[in-house]
């Protein structure tokens, strides 16, 4: 049977166990209270960026009138939960910014993470767009040494990939699967390895792609 790590614990539980796989989390994650979220939002500002599913879970119970704009169908079906309006869903960082310049919105709220890229709050503000970033939750590296061999490594997030090289070099015979494009770049910086990730940035489209692979 191959063996598979998943660099996160928010791989899901109820993945079909045709493959054998241990959960060790290279990096931890601390969700800010409301309160200190609440503190800091504009009152005049309506247009908000989401790019992640734990700020998504952050702002779950603060009341936020406006439009969101949002990367990843995950973290859209999150802010659905919370009967928010949407205005534009993309798999990618990119593909968000292009739409956020086509419209005439001059400023912004973007929830965000301690480790989260600046890329594309950096875009705006170079054309002339103003965006308040707001932390709403702590990542923490959590590096340890693995002396198992996989057959294939999923990682969900830059951080994860910072945190387990740190410790760790990759086989390269071992798959790498990645949660989406930007984690995928950050595994090629340390080497020439044989990455995947889906085309939608869900856990579903994640989950049959390593079963297509490591079948093949």
């Amino acid at each position: 049977m191959k063996r598979i790590l998943a660099t996160s614990s928010s791989f899901p539980e109820d993945y079909d166990r045709k493959w054998k796989i241990d959960v060790i989390p290279f990096v931890s994650i601390d969700i800010y209270p409301k309160e200190k979220i609440i503190s800091q939002i504009p009152t005049d500002i309506h247009s908000f960026i989401v790019t992640s599913k734990n700020s998504a879970k952050a702002i779950k119970e603060i009341e936020l009138n406006g439009q969101f704009f949002v990367v990843g169908k995950s973290t859209a079906k999150k802010l659905n939960g919370q009967d928010r309006e949407i205005s534009f869903i993309s798999n990618y960082s990119e593909d968000l910014l292009e739409r956020m310049l086509e419209t005439d919105i001059k400023n912004y709220v973007f929830f965000k993470g301690n480790l989260s890229l600046t890329t594309l709050p950096d875009i705006l503000k170079e054309n002339g767009i103003e965006v308040r970033g707001i932390e709403t939750y702590k990542t923490s590296l959590t590096p340890q040494k693995v002396t198992d061999f996989y057959d294939a490594i999923i990682f969900m997030s830059p951080s994860a990939v910072k945190s387990f090289t740190s410790m760790n070099k990759i086989p390269e015979e071992t798959l790498i699967f990645t949660s989406g494009k930007t984690t995928a770049e950050a595994v090629k910086q340390h080497g020439n390895y044989r990455v995947y990730f889906p085309e939608e940035t869900t856990k579903e489209s994640l989950i049959a792609l390593i079963n297509d692979k490591l079948d093949a």
